[in-house]
């Protein structure tokens, strides 16, 4: 249940209001009964509002649904797997740390962070959030670090160009180390494929074919699964590996019309980017194969035709939910 102070009186101790009852005072509430009171209430209250902000299965959140084009509009690439109370922040692109901020979700919250590449447009938030998230009294103070080979160059960059503004936060504000200079862990995928387990999600990583290393993400748990593209170009591996899912978030560049750029741009453009981002085509053949309940296409930009792509992925076989990315969209199973 929700409590709307628009709807409600309150009353603060010290300034009780009286009651009558035919016509003579009540005895007005001790201050402590009535303390205790509006603490009950306020316990109620956010005990209602923790409920709905803890689901039982997965989330995602779409915190950037853009492209490395800068855009009011739409954040760099970045979205959040939530698994009841446990979150998993995979990219971290331009822009993100404040479309996580309009969202309602706090980035020092969140303890474990993921790159599917890095790409500016996929890590360029970075520092705000590794700093920012544990730069505070009730900052984070355990960090899981995963990604391609860089990852741990990435961090170490981090400390080594700020180490005046860390000693600064430490040794005079009084931070702890924890969660920046220690405890934390990184793990740097190798290979074509590997699997573990990171707070109770089975998570499985899939080598895509894009410009440099990059990882397709699999999260597991409670009989549901939701999977990260990263950007890719086709590849027969990846349908069998995102086979079944709930949701998948995919890389939707030539998805759109590029109507946001002058004509000539924009075909120079799309001809060149179909050497890193996989065709529209392809993009439906992946959703009809990969047959997920929710295709949600990301790394957006300029226009979408989302009728037009519903129909082109229905004609090649997909049955299921076809959705355009928005920052702040919540998507369930």
């Amino acid at each position: 249940m929700f409590y709307h102070a628009r709807n409600t009186k309150a009353t603060c101790p010290g300034k009780l209001q009286h009651y009558r009852r035919g016509g003579k005072p009540m005895k007005k509430l001790s201050r402590i009964a009535a303390l205790l009171a509006c603490l009950s209430v306020l316990a109620l209250v956010f005990a209602g509002i923790s409920a709905a902000q803890t689901p039982d299965g997965f989330v995602v959140t779409i915190i950037g649904s853009g492209n490395p084009q800068l855009s009011p509009k739409r954040a760099n690439p970045s979205a959040l797997v939530q698994y009841r109370d446990k979150q998993f922040l995979v990219d971290c692109g331009s822009g993100a740390i404040a479309s996580m901020l309009k969202t309602g979700i706090q980035p020092g919250k969140i303890t474990n962070m993921l790159f599917t590449h890095h790409h500016t447009d996929h890590n360029a938030d970075y520092w705000g959030f590794a700093i920012g998230g544990w730069g505070h009294p009730a900052g984070r103070r355990l960090l899981n670090l995963v990604g391609p080979v860089g990852t741990k160059t990435l961090h170490q960059i981090t400390l080594d160009f700020y180490k005046t503004d860390l000693d600064y936060r430490t040794k005079v504000v009084g931070l702890p180390e924890e969660g920046m200079r220690t405890n934390v862990n990184i793990r740097e995928l190798k290979g074509d494929t590997e699997a573990f387990e990171l707070d109770g999600v089975r998570i499985t990583t899939l080598a895509v074919p894009h410009t440099l290393e990059t990882y397709a993400y699999r999260f597991d748990a409670g009989g549901q699964s939701v999977v990260i593209s990263g950007d890719l170009t086709y590849t027969p591996k990846f349908a069998p590996f995102a086979k079944g899912a709930d949701i998948i978030v995919f890389d939707g560049q030539m998805s759109v019309d590029f109507s946001d750029l002058p004509p000539k741009a924009a075909e120079m453009i799309q001809r060149n980017l179909l050497k890193s981002h996989i065709s529209n085509p392809e993009i439906a053949k992946v959703a009809a194969d990969a047959s997920p309940k929710k295709f949600v296409l990301t790394h957006l930009a300029g226009t979408m035709d989302l009728a037009g792509n519903k129909k082109l992925y229905g004609d090649a076989g997909y049955r299921g939910e076809v959705i355009e990315a928005q920052d702040g969209l919540r998507i369930t199973p």
